[in-house]
């Protein structure tokens, strides 16, 4: 195939990546990560979280840019949660890098099954309508949320939004757009901290092409999203999406518990030891005897 054509394709991707996941606050990297997974199957762990998270930092910085403008970001809340996350998406990269596939693999299909029972709560629930007015415990308590969910994100790659929004609306009773936006701001923050750590550690030597057409269609999809976010219900997309995830999820759980590692092969039989050649074999030491000569001397 052209690659030009695959540049294109990997554009297109990277756009639908983006309008999704800041239509609902999550990034993208959850639609993303599985797909990486299935189409690089014998890749590292930190490779695939490293290439997500590069999609999900540009993604969300353009998101974020579209809320700005929009006026939806509570920055009070947004820079204590992004304090408070940092240090565990730089402690979630370190993790990823150690972490088997299979285990990888594993959590991934849990978390995502996860991600759409948080994805259909919001969709059914019922968000506050008021703006945020957090008080310190709440903000204590969006700081931890934050740690947790900063980890989470950079050691399975998925951005953190998922779980950050139903947070968000439903502990600290923030209105849905405000939740999405604020996530969205936090998010932008902690991806490009987990992306700087994979750059330094080397995690994207030989994978530029493939990060860089994603990441410049999740630009322009970002934009789109959160455009879209004011026009559109997202109850029956985020119904579609759950159901996508929990498919997925419980996919990536199924080849995770049933498929080998690659290095299980059982070891190859001990040869049985053969005989040496005659030639190379010790030879009987035969008895000194006196020679008829030295016999006669004496």
């Amino acid at each position: 195939m052209n690659d030009a054509l695959i540049s294109l394709g990997l554009v297109l991707a990277g756009a639908f990546v983006g309008c999704v996941g800041t239509l609902i606050g999550a990034g993208g990297g959850f639609l993303l990560i599985p797909a990486l997974a299935y189409f690089m199957p014998h890749a590292e762990t930190d490779t695939l979280t490293a290439i997500s998270l590069f999609v999900v930092a540009f993604n969300a910085a353009s998101g974020t840019v579209g809320y700005a403008r929009q006026k939806k970001i509570h920055y009070q809340s947004g820079l204590v949660f992004a304090a408070a996350a940092l240090p565990g998406a730089a402690m979630g990269v370190f993790i990823a890098s150690v972490m088997p596939r299979a285990t990888f693999d594993l959590a991934l299909g849990i978390m995502l099954i996860i991600g759409a029972a948080l994805v259909i709560l919001r969709a059914l629930g019922k968000a506050p309508e008021t703006p945020p007015n957090p008080t310190r415990t709440m903000l204590v308590l969006g700081a931890i949320i934050s740690v947790a969910v900063g980890f989470i994100a950079s050691m399975l790659g998925i951005g953190g939004g998922i779980i950050h929004v139903p947070a968000l609306i439903y502990l600290l009773h923030f209105p849905a757009h405000r939740a999405t936006a604020t996530s969205h701001f936090v998010l932008a923050l902690t991806a490009w901290l987990a992306v700087s750590v994979h750059f330094f550690k080397g995690d994207y030597t030989g994978f530029w092409g493939l990060c860089t057409p994603l990441a410049l269609g999740s630009i322009f999809g970002a934009q789109l999203g959160a455009h879209l976010s004011t026009k559109l219900s997202a109850r029956a997309i985020a119904t579609a999406l759950a159901i996508a995830m929990i498919t997925v999820g419980a996919r990536t759980i199924y080849r995770a518990t049933t498929t080998k590692p690659a290095h299980s092969t059982p070891p190859a039989p001990t040869p049985a030891v053969q005989p040496l050649p005659s030639e190379l074999q010790p030879q009987p030491q035969r008895p000194l005897t006196p020679s008829p000569a030295s016999g006669a001397a004496g």
